[in-house]
Order: structure tokens, then sequence, then C-alpha cells
């Protein structure tokens, strides 16, 4: 039951927002071992975002809301795919990326039909 935040300081089209959230979605249920049912992506665009670093006019940084338990080997996989996504799609330069992950567990993820489980490898 991820949350995908992705705030971008650039326009997108709203049929260009849902392509990329299903996208997310897909990317994150392959690298995670899960499945897109449960999946939330949101794409927000965001009036300035300040990465020390950036370079250029794009910047684009992704909360990933995650169950707990995956290994670092795993989340690393994770973020570098997105990353690689991001520039293809959207043409924002590595540097210009920031992934960052918060692990909750299970029970602290919640859908109008369900509480959502501890993560584990079988899931």
């Amino acid at each position: 039951m991820p949350h995908l935040q992705f705030d971008l300081d650039f326009e997108v089209t709203a049929r260009e927002a849902d392509q990329f959230a299903t996208e997310m979605a897909e990317l994150y249920a392959e690298r995670m071992d899960a499945d897109t049912d449960y999946a939330a992506v949101s794409v927000r665009e965001a009036r300035a975002i300040h990465l020390g670093r950036a370079t250029g006019d794009k910047t684009v940084v992704l909360q990933a809301d995650i169950r707990a338990g995956r290994t670092a080997d795993r989340k690393r996989d994770l973020a570098l795919a997105v990353i690689e996504a991001v520039t293809e799609r959207f043409g924002v330069p590595e540097s210009n990326q920031k992934v960052v992950f918060t692990e909750h567990e299970g029970s602290q993820m919640m859908g109008y039909d369900r509480v959502g489980d501890d993560w584990s490898e079988s899931d």
C-alpha cells in the first residue's frame, strides 16, 4: 500500500501525469515485489524545489511512503529506476532528482476497504 508522491517544479498535462502515475505504479510493483492494486501515486506541481546540487530548469523529488521490511538494495534499485524513468520521460537531469523513503508498519497504511499487513518477501 505505498504512496509515491512526486513533486515537480514544472508543468505537465493531466494526461502526462496520469500516464506517469501508471508507469510509476507498475515500476514500483516490479522492483518492490508488489502489485499495483493498492498503490497510490500523486503527481504534484510545486512552485519551487531547492536541491543544493541541482542545475538547470527542472527538479523532481519523490517521497515514497512504503511498508517497512525491504532491503536497502531493493530500495536503491527502485530509486535508480525511478530516476532513470524521470530523466527519460521529462528530461530532468539525474542530479536534479531526489528519492526519500519513509517506512511504515503495515497497520499504518489504510484504504477504505482494508488495513495494510506488514510486508514480507512473499507479498
